[in-house]
């Protein structure tokens, strides 16, 4: 049997090499190389400057100075996220999977993996990609729901080329505001485990959250790990109607340490196992100000909370993957995951391991994705999570979405978005709003609360071929929303029924920058509703479109 396998791989290796002589520098398909066995020859690294200066449109004095100016990332850099190396069996799906963890990295864009070459049984690879502008100095602006944010920083998601980012700033926003630091790095030592670091000191507390995790960075990864562990005072406010209600003192704790193992892919899925150990500690207290005191918090706070417990969590995820360009993002490629992804985590809290209370807690989630035709894309997800305890089920949360995308032509995409979200015996930090910061670009920012909402969205998105100075893809979008709230709350804020609004949007799409996401700049009306601003003008940035 091994003599006749050897045969044949002989004969499969002979005829491509044939093949590849007869067509000259015509590369063999993939299918016929990996069948022969092939192996990895040279991988060669080319990262691009962020302007192409031999394109006559790019090659201007201010594209040449930010070449310049930028330092461009280091081979090595790019070379730790691949999921091959020279020697290895040439495998298609590696190229393209390590495709897509480029991609998640936003220091790089439109990172492009093929072989070039073939010769002796070896086949060369080249990495290409392209740097973006990652050195970000100064201030921001947002605004949503009537309210503005905004901030004054130093951000460099690259530092020096080593793909590292660094934050440091200060901001103004709706509930705080804060002067933080933050360290992320995605290759610790040039390896698979990525850390973390965040210090804010506010003008309601502080917190601190620190990161250290090997994540299941491949399909076929077989083990995986980390540790969380976050510290935060401050104080949360509750809005009635857009307005702010009362505050109470929040102080919360978190550790979570994890183990995981896989078997790895097979027959296109993964199943993955991990076991923790989670410690969630949330302490409520209410404010007073003045002299004599006069309180702040006026209507009930949550009682504490002092969860400890181990757990087991079971990932399935399906290898269904595609490609696509301008739809929530624009000229920027996009990938599509079809198939089920699933995950199920189980855990036991009792006084034995610390925690104030005995209870089953579990988090339950599902997503499936669904190719309807060429031109359409159905995602569908729910969620449930909550605590089984004494007196029974406790801070039940339920979620759904369904999401379709319908490309109308090359400039124009619809898009419909159905979600709902469902509450029992809710702890009393965990109602549901609706505003203009979450859902209803019309109203003001946490307008609605209850303890379950629906909405609606339909978006007909427009995407152009025009760009501001080679740095902002221009688009735009018409929407409606809809939306509601249900049940109680502990304010008292009046449920109102069904809110809508319309307006429409231009949107800037960023791929020369690491903050590459999509400017958002909406003018929204809303259609219900009394003694409201008849126009809400919005300034965001949105991972989507």
């Amino acid at each position: 049997m091994n003599a006749m396998r050897n045969l044949l791989w002989t004969l499969s290796l002979l005829v491509i090499s044939a093949s590849a002589m007869c067509v000259g520098a015509t590369l063999p398909a993939d299918a016929a190389l990996e069948a022969a066995g092939a192996r990895i020859g040279t991988i060669t690294i080319r990262s691009e400057e962020i302007f192409d200066l031999t394109d006559p449109h790019e090659n201007k004095r201010l594209y040449r100075l930010a070449n310049r100016w930028h330092v461009n990332t280091r081979a090595g850099v790019i070379r730790s996220q691949l999921l091959f190396a020279s020697g290895d069996r040439y495998q298609h799906r590696l190229l393209e999977e390590t495709e897509r963890n480029l991609r998640r990295l936003s220091f790089l864009r439109e990172p492009h993996i093929r072989p070039v070459a073939w010769h002796d049984g070896l086949v060369d690879i080249l990495v290409d990609t392209h740097d973006v502008w990652t050195l970000q100095l100064g201030p921001s602006y947002g605004r949503s729901g009537g309210k503005n944010d905004s901030s004054l920083e130093f951000q460099d998601h690259n530092l020096l080329g080593f793909g590292k980012t660094l934050i440091a700033g200060a901001s103004q926003g709706v509930d705080r505001n804060s002067t933080y630091f933050e360290w992320r790095d995605p290759a610790v030592f040039g390896g698979r485990w990525t850390d973390s670091f965040r210090l804010a000191n506010n003008s309601d507390g502080r917190d601190w959250r620190v990161q250290l995790y090997r994540p299941f960075y491949a399909l076929d990864v077989h083990h995986g790990g980390g540790l969380t562990l976050a510290d935060a005072t401050g104080e949360d406010t509750r809005y009635r109607l857009g307005s702010e209600y009362d505050r109470y003192q929040h102080a919360a704790r978190l550790f979570d340490g994890y183990a995981g193992w896989s078997h790895g892919l097979h027959a296109g899925h993964v199943l993955r196992l991990s076991a923790g150990w989670r410690t969630e500690r949330d302490a409520f207290a209410p404010l007073y100000t003045g002299v004599p005191p006069v309180p702040v918090t006026l209507a009930p706070i949550p009682a504490d909370r002092d969860l400890e417990y181990p757990y087991v969590r079971i990932d399935w995820l399906t290898d269904q993957f595609t490609t696509t360009r301008n739809q929530d993002l624009i000229a920027r490629t996009e990938d599509l995951e079809f198939g089920l992804a699933a995950s199920l985590q189980f855990g036991l809290a009792t006084p034995a391991f610390g925690a104030d209370r005995r209870a089953w807690i579990y988090l339950l989630s599902a997503s499936y994705g669904a190719k309807l035709s060429e031109r359409q894309q159905l995602y569908a997800a729910a969620a449930i999570s909550g605590r089984d305890e004494q007196p029974g089920a406790t801070d039940v949360r339920s979620s759904a979405d369904l999401a379709w995308y319908w490309r109308t032509s090359r400039h124009t995409l619809t898009h419909v978005r159905i979600s709902g979200d469902v509450g029992h015996a809710l702890d009393l930090d965990h109602y549901y709003s609706l505003g203009g910061d979450n859902g209803l670009r019309g109203y003001p920012l946490r307008y609605q609360l209850g303890e379950s909402r629906a909405q609606l969205k339909i978006e007909e998105r427009v995407y152009t071929d025009w760009s501001i100075l080679r740095l902002f893809n221009v688009g735009g979008a018409a929407f409606f929303d809809a939306g509601r709230t249900y049940g109680n709350n502990p304010i008292g804020v009046p449920q109102l029924g069904w809110l809508r609004d319309v307006g429409i949007g231009l949107r800037l799409g960023n791929d020369r920058s690491s903050l590459g996401n999509v400017i958002h700049i909406d003018i929204a009306t809303p259609l219900d509703g009394e003694n409201l601003s008849r126009l809400q003008f919005l300034v965001s940035t949105e991972a989507t479109l």
